[in-house]
């Protein structure tokens, strides 16, 4: 019989990711438990675990099965007896009817889940199609441990756990730890659009969904405008049905306003919409939110926020689990705390950039064809071979960082477009090494943790084989982390309609001259989509991120104090760096060099450590 001590400390960390109820499922040979956050069916009918009549099968969910009605009333057809309102029942029923690869192709939502079959004695795991929700697994050789996060396997494992170099390496380099890897080794990540079997004799993995970025279509401009509208408002659509109050994000920018613009077509009062802004904040987009909510008439809350984030530091630390450079989930995660004082689910306009290419790097990769005409081992092993060289002399050099960018990117090698300038890529990854860590990553690069997917693009067009390593990779270990996360933190779900599997699917097909344009501008079709819906002012304008400024924090008032944590006592004990590079970075950063990411990498890993390896510091602790 599994510890219920052990279990009920796994599930009970989490309790941000469910404050409103806690469930254990016990018998012999498994344990089930589950943390609530009650969105849909409040009453105690929701209750998980979850059993279908006869207790042979339960489930822990952790999501929202957005089609849950239509999928319940196929199910009641054909038999089945429902206990509760909720989402989750259609889980184990459907599993009985269709079976688990059959209920998945029918799901539509953000998932991770856990089911138990009594009488085949195996176990089921799943996570959604571009993996919105986490999942974590553990398998020892005698037991499989699974969980939303990986503080869970933390508590249960112990000093069993051994720290993985080539996902500090990864972390470093990218700010993210990739999908392929964890910060523990023996503990890995379920692939979005995977499902895993596991019984006495095996545990494997198969994915039941991939995006297909080869197969385009030949519409008309205006034939893709409807098929976008029509896909994107059944999205929102989706995404209302809550027993809770429901709100937006409203931030100013064309992704958050559009799902505000489609939102107020399907709401049958007025939406209620948050907008954020920060003292000293470089941008401040709140000016363009006030015009997207005049013209929809929401009822808006805009809130300035002083943000204290040395104070927060170690809470975030704590709720990612793993290290996580991204910095915006500073005012993510405010974001997610103010609109948690008015509502409990809350749309917001992330994965537009995914789908319809808002980012610099797919206009960049796309412009490769424009010099097709240059041989490509001129652009690949000479015009970008010479960039780097160049960038590596004078590294701190801002124009030879961009000129490498714009080699690697025309280039048309994958391989070289993940490598970034602002973490410690080449060539500041050789010199921070110490010898013994090098040594531990015996040749590795962490370009290799992207190699089973760079073989999946092999032959495409290099924009075409971008789009789908930013879908598998990029998308899953970054941004949506950050989103997950940050709101968790807070017991508030974020529903994201550009990320809904049919969005995904249909830009997949949509060429890259129909998104990008004549001219190979990023976000062109999506924005002149939008420009029926919003202001001019809020589509037009250039792209601006949700940032604090680290940089000027880490350049002032943290100096002394990330000198202290990076530079002390601990930090050095560990051995994984030259500590003269550290210092060189510091003092060039003081002195107005922007090392803002890497700084902010080694303060994220060095606190990471004191907290899970030291266990020296805690969520609460101040700095």
């Amino acid at each position: 019989m599994p510890d219920r001590v052990v279990v009920e400390r796994m599930r009970d960390v989490m309790v941000t990711r469910g404050p409103d109820d806690a469930g254990l499922y016990l018998a012999e040979g498994v344990a089930l438990g589950h943390r609530r956050l009650s969105i849909i069916d409040l009453s105690p009918a929701g209750h998980q675990p979850m059993s279908n009549e006869d207790d042979s099968v339960w489930v822990v969910l952790n999501g929202e099965i957005y089609n849950f009605a239509d999928l319940r009333v196929a199910l009641e057809q054909a038999g089945h007896r429902f206990r509760s309102r909720s989402d989750t029942e259609v889980i184990v029923h459907g599993y009985e009817e269709w079976g688990a690869e059959g209920l998945l192709r029918r799901l539509h939502g953000m998932f991770a889940f856990g089911l138990w079959d009594a009488r085949q004695r195996h176990l089921v795991l799943a996570r959604d199609r571009l993996g919105k929700k986490p999942l974590f697994v553990a398998d020892t050789g005698t037991s499989v441990y699974f969980a939303s996060d990986i503080k869970c396997l933390w508590l249960a494992l112990g000093d069993t756990l051994r720290l993985d170099e080539k996902a500090i390496d990864c972390f470093l380099y990218f700010y993210y730890i990739p999908q392929s890897r964890t910060i523990f080794r023996g503990v890995s990540k379920l692939p979005p659009g995977h499902w895993l079997l596991a019984d006495d004799r095996t545990t494997r993995a198969q994915p039941y969904w991939k995006l297909d970025c080869a197969t385009h279509e030949a519409l008309s401009v205006d034939e893709w405008r409807a098929r976008v509208v029509a896909t994107l408002r059944a999205a929102v659509g989706r995404r209302v049905v809550a027993d809770v109050p429901l709100g937006a994000f409203l931030s100013g920018g064309v992704d958050s306003s559009l799902v505000v613009a489609l939102l107020s077509e399907v709401s049958p009062t007025p939406v209620r919409t948050f907008s954020i802004g920060f003292d000293k904040m470089r941008y401040d987009e709140r000016r363009f939110a006030r015009l997207v909510s005049e013209r929809y008439r929401t009822v808006h809350d805009e809130l300035t926020v002083d943000v204290d984030a040395w104070q927060v530091l170690p809470s975030l630390v704590w709720h990612f689990g793993e290290p996580f450079g991204d910095s915006s989930a500073i005012p993510t995660a405010y974001v997610a705390k103010v609109a948690r004082e008015h509502v409990g689910v809350a749309l917001s306009g992330d994965g537009g950039d995914e789908a319809f290419l808002g980012y610099s790097s797919y206009a960049a990769v796309y412009r490769e064809r424009r010099v097709r005409w240059i041989p490509r081992w001129i652009r690949r092993h000479v015009l970008a071979s010479l960039a780097t060289a160049a960038y590596a002399r004078w590294p701190v050099n801002y124009t030879l960082a961009r000129c490498r960018s714009l080699a690697q990117n025309l280039s048309g090698d994958l391989r070289l477009v993940p490598r970034g300038d602002s973490g410690w890529a080449e060539p500041f990854r050789e010199r921070l090494y110490s010898p013994t860590f090098a040594s531990a990553l015996d040749a590795w690069h962490p370009v290799d943790a992207f190699a089973n997917t760079l073989d999946e693009v092999v032959g495409l067009p290099p924009a075409d084989g971008w789009r789908h390593l930013v879908f598998r990779e990029i998308l899953p270990a970054d941004y949506l982390v950050k989103v997950d996360v940050a709101s968790m933190m807070h017991s508030l779900e974020v529903r994201c309609p550009f990320l809904d599997h049919e969005i995904a699917e249909l830009s997949a097909r949509m060429p890259l001259e129909v998104l990008l344009g004549p001219r190979g501008e990023a976000k062109h079709f999506l924005k002149q989509l939008a420009l029926d819906y919003l202001p001019p002012e809020v589509v037009l304008r250039p792209k601006q991120g949700f940032e604090v400024p680290i940089g000027d924090w880490l350049r002032g008032p943290w100096a002394a104090r990330v000198r202290d944590i990076v530079l002390g006592p601990r930090a050095r004990q560990r051995g994984y760096f030259d500590t003269r590079m550290i210092d060189e970075v510091l003092k060039q950063h003081a002195a107005g060099v922007d090392h803002t990411h890497r700084i902010w990498c080694l303060l994220w890993l060095e606190l990471w450590h004191l907290m899970f390896v030291d266990r020296v510091l805690g969520p609460s602790d101040t700095l």
